[in-house]
């Protein structure tokens, strides 16, 4: 397991410290996931990704108040975003579509404040990706394994929330050097059954595929730099994705029935 990186630890301790003494008792659990949990964390250019559990459900006021203590600045976040995410156990045990959270918060010092206390209209397969990979990669913040805490994601869930990602990105973020990563991850994802970060995902296809390995290196530069790239660099990706998919209609109940074994 990863170190958590020191530029974000005593960060880190601070939002744990506010859901605990906010929450008591009924603080199930608190994960660090995204890049920081896989090693891959770069300060100034990487968000913070934190997920807490509770054991029940808690008012609006309060769920309010708890996310205002962290949004930036109230609690000043030291690199470029944090995105939290806070769920209660019964709507994971019995999860809707969209998926119900008690709070998601979001803000730093490049990324606009938010808070929202349940989900839109939009859908929600980032809920469903970062739970599950929470359970294959999540660094314990307070409490036990995420997998001991969030259930399995049923596969034909799992499939439609990584076809709703592809969309996503084949559409807004067409530009973002991230939707080429973020292809580049998800095709390892299908076929591996392994959640790892946007680097490793494009190391790994660049050195099994080569013919897309100038589009991921433009894309892992442009990430740094903070630009946008040209869109047409993710077709081939795009493309191979699709394919991934509809070669293999079951994957999911094969590939992530592993991530028990990988706790």
């Amino acid at each position: 397991m990863p170190a958590i990186p020191a530029e974000i630890r005593a960060y880190l301790d601070d939002i744990v410290g506010v859901f605990t003494r906010s929450l008591g008792p009924d603080l199930t659990g608190g994960w660090l996931i995204g890049s920081a949990a896989q090693g891959v964390y770069e300060h100034g250019v990487s968000d913070v990704d934190v997920m807490v559990i509770t054991a029940t459900r808690h008012p609006r006021e309060e769920r309010e108040a708890v996310a205002g203590r962290i949004v930036h600045p109230a609690l000043e976040c030291p690199t470029v975003g944090l995105e939290c995410v806070w769920y209660a156990v019964p709507d994971l045990v019995d999860m809707s579509s969209p998926v119900v959270f008690q709070a998601n918060v979001n803000g730093g010092q490049v990324r606009a404040p938010m808070i929202a206390l349940e989900p839109d209209d939009q859908p929600q397969w980032w809920a469903v990706l970062d739970l599950a990979a929470a359970r294959q990669v999540g660094i314990p913040l307070l409490g036990p394994p995420a997998a001991q805490v969030i259930p399995p994601i049923p596969g034909p869930r799992l499939r439609r929330a990584i076809e709703e990602s592809h969309a996503f990105h084949d559409g807004p973020d067409e530009g973002s050097p991230n939707r080429v990563l973020n292809l580049a991850r998800l095709i390892v994802l299908v076929e591996d059954g392994e959640w790892v970060s946007k680097p490793v995902g494009a190391q790994r296809l660049a050195q099994a595929e080569p013919e897309f390995a100038a589009a991921l290196d433009a894309a892992l530069r442009a990430r740094a730099e903070g630009h946008w790239i040209d869109p047409t660099l993710a077709a081939g990706l795009s493309r191979r994705l699709a394919d991934a998919l509809n070669a293999s209609d079951e994957y999911a109940s094969d590939a992530f029935a592993r991530d028990e074994s990988r706790r």
